[in-house]
């Protein structure tokens, strides 16, 4: 049996903590020993979890403290009625360690600090995650208050490292588990680890945003990592039909983003009335259109940066900028087609973060003078994606999830960048230089909407959703879908603000006494795999006949076409979207 180290100090984000106390719960039952760190409230300057609550670095140090004390009564309740062995982060640093945290973050500089290293670590780097991200920066000169915040997120990777380093000296654990591999904090307690040759893994979310936190992904290292590796599976499931239950629960997923309404759906929502975007950007009856769909880049560069990912990929088009220069130039020679540049509505500020990005001025600077044929989809135009698929002819994309959503629905999609998305390519058509990437535009153009666009998506989605995925519904049904009850919501602010102690109590109590998917954790952990379709017995992926499932492809497509267009009449237009879905999901039996 293994000794295992889990390393939680954001109790106070709850949707996190209890998934992670439940899986430690499921290695103790199996018979591991575990050892459970929370904070303590060393983080107190400012952490994952007061941003988590809406809080920004210059926040009142009441409010910070109003989190730490939360935090304080999560990680109460979970030693109580979990019962685990652990300590808080604060119990293991020395007085003389902070004293050196504070001198390191006197001395460092901006010059410098990337080069800093501590104990073999480059901790310099390791502390920037958070603060790329909550600026979504594209480089490395911060604004004073920006060097502000990082000195504190420094502070804090520094007490990761020398209370981190006593932890493992004293517990000697054979595995160390944390939830999201990228915060800072996390990052340092696993690089520590994979320094001393101890395991890593990682929790997090799964991706469906119908039931998100019902399931995680479980595995090695990171969630790039993780999707990787379960890209590497695809092969064996490509052509494996599913049945109607799985095909449903995919469905789900894009119900809920048409919603809009779920933090992680950037898009507008889908509108029931129509929105004939060709008249809006002053397409032809004649022209047929091109929507090239931008990625956000902070997401990548502080994954680049703090070296969770690589760096070094050779693409066709360095910057996505000169992509869309290339694309702009193409159709500048080519009248009977028309080319929209959505620019990512994560680049501003949105539902999750009020910031907009260095990128977004960069295109605001540079998307001017352009061809007629040739118009920019801006954030502010409060266009849903799927106003735009409705009569897009052909998606263009760089790393985006537009890629694959696309795909889903039928649309033909053409990336540059195979090794940069975060799902199997050959969803997509691939150009890797930049007369085969042109060429696809003209293949894709040609073939249209495609019924097996749709079902290779779909089976795609239940392996990264379901097959990769464990399920602790069983134990915790937190619902991110705002109810549409009034006093319900009301009721939960409140709770979650005064009492949010009566959840946590709730959930635990209500908790299964054995996890069902316990053993396939135990089995990744037991044997070091990247997911669980890495084990030497992966869960079976549900299958059906190829008949069975073009049945059930179809009636999804019908819930798809009436979320989408509800009542609306049907549109003549054979390339809409709406009309090739309908074509499909309401065809007489017999055809086809």
């Amino acid at each position: 049996m293994a000794k295992i180290v889990s390393f939680a100090p954001h109790s106070a984000i709850w949707r996190h903590a209890f998934p992670e106390a439940l899986v430690a719960e499921a290695f103790e039952q199996a018979g591991h020993d575990v050892f459970y760190v929370t904070c303590g409230e060393q983080l107190q300057g400012y952490c994952v979890a007061m941003r988590a609550h809406g809080l920004k670095a210059t926040a009142d140090s009441t409010e910070k403290q109003r989190i730490c004390k939360q935090c304080r009564a999560s990680a109460d309740v979970i030693k109580t009625s979990f019962g685990f062995r652990g300590c808080d982060l604060s119990q293991k640093l020395s007085p003389a360690e902070v004293r050196e945290a504070e001198r390191i973050v006197a001395e460092v500089r901006q010059d410098d600090f990337l080069e800093l290293r501590v104990a073999g670590l480059e901790i310099g780097r390791l502390a920037l995650y958070e603060l790329l991200l909550e600026h979504k920066k594209l480089d490395l000169n911060f604004s004073p208050s920006e060097w502000e915040q990082y000195l504190g997120m420094l502070r804090n990777a520094l007490y990761a490292l020398f209370a981190g380093s006593r932890i493992l000296d004293e517990e000697r654990p054979d595995k160390v588990i944390v939830y999201n591999s990228l915060y800072s904090v996390n990052r340092v307690f696993v690089e520590l680890a994979k320094s001393r040759g101890i395991p890593e893994f990682f929790l997090h979310a799964g991706g469906n945003l119908s039931d998100r936190l019902q399931t995680l992904m479980f595995g090695r290292s990171s969630t790039f990592h993780f999707m990787k590796s379960v890209i590497r599976r695809w092969d064996a499931f490509r052509d494996v039909p599913l049945p109607a239950s799985a095909l449903a629960y995919v469905t789900e997923h894009f119900l809920t983003l048409f919603e809009g309404r779920n933090a992680f759906a950037y898009s507008a929502p889908a509108q029931r009335a129509a929105v004939d975007v060709r008249d809006y950007f002053g397409v032809r009856a004649d022209q047929k259109l091109l929507v090239a769909t931008m990625s956000s880049y902070d997401e990548r560069f502080a994954g680049e940066t703090v070296g969770a990912l690589p760096s070094d990929y050779a693409l066709v088009f360095p910057r996505q900028l000169d992509w869309i220069k290339q694309l702009i130039a193409f159709a500048k020679q080519r009248p009977d087609l028309a080319l929209v540049i959505r620019v990512h509505p994560r680049e501003f500020p949105n539902k999750r973060e009020g910031v907009k990005s260095e990128h977004a001025s960069l295109l605001e600077r540079e998307l001017v003078d352009l061809p007629g044929n040739v118009k920019v989809n801006w954030p502010t135009d409060q266009l849903s994606l799927y106003d735009l698929a409705e009569h897009t002819d052909v998606f263009l994309s760089a790393w985006s999830s537009v890629g694959k959503e696309m795909a889903l629905l039928g649309r033909p999609v053409v990336i540059y960048s195979p090794d940069l998305v975060l799902y199997p390519a050959d969803l997509n058509y691939v150009g890797t230089t930049q007369e085969e990437y042109f060429r696809q535009i003209e293949q894709a153009l040609q073939d249209g909407w495609s019924l097996e666009n749709v079902r290779k998506a779909y089976r795609w989605y239940f392996l990264e959703f379901g097959a990769a995925t464990v399920n602790i519904a069983d134990s915790f049904s937190f619902s991110e879908r705002p109810s549409k009850n009034l006093l319900r919501r009301i009721r939960h602010s409140l709770e979650s603000r005064f009492a949010p102690s009566t959840r946590m109590r709730t959930d635990c109590r209500r908790r299964s006494r054995r996890l069902k998917a316990a053993e396939v954790l135990d089995a990744v952990l037991r044997e070091d795999a990247d997911s669980p379709l890495s084990i030497g017995a992966p869960p079976p992926l549900p299958q059906a006949s190829l008949e069975d499932e073009t049945r059930a492809l179809k009636a999804e497509l019908g819930r798809l076409y009436r979320a989408l267009y509800g009542d609306r009449p049907p549109v003549q237009e054979g390339r809409a979207l709406s009309a090739c879905l309908r074509s499909v999901a309401f065809e007489k039996v017999g055809q086809r």
